[in-house]
């Protein structure tokens, strides 16, 4: 768990060192780590894995 409490801070505090922040329209934040294959992991404010996606262009962003 080592990894996990230095990349998300283990604390509850939300994760940390992402590569990309989302809204969406309920408000709610998620956070985006993208990997070297073209992919992104999106974490909620609870640093649950909700999500994985194509990478988005850096132009949406």
């Amino acid at each position: 768990m080592g990894f996990f409490n230095e990349l998300f801070g283990g604390n509850g505090n939300g994760p940390r060192d992402y590569d990309r922040v989302d809204h969406n329209s309920d408000g709610t934040t998620f956070y985006g780590y993208d990997d070297e294959t073209g992919h992104t992991d999106w974490y909620n404010e609870n640093n649950e894995l909700d999500s994985r996606t194509e990478t988005p262009d850096e132009d949406d962003y």
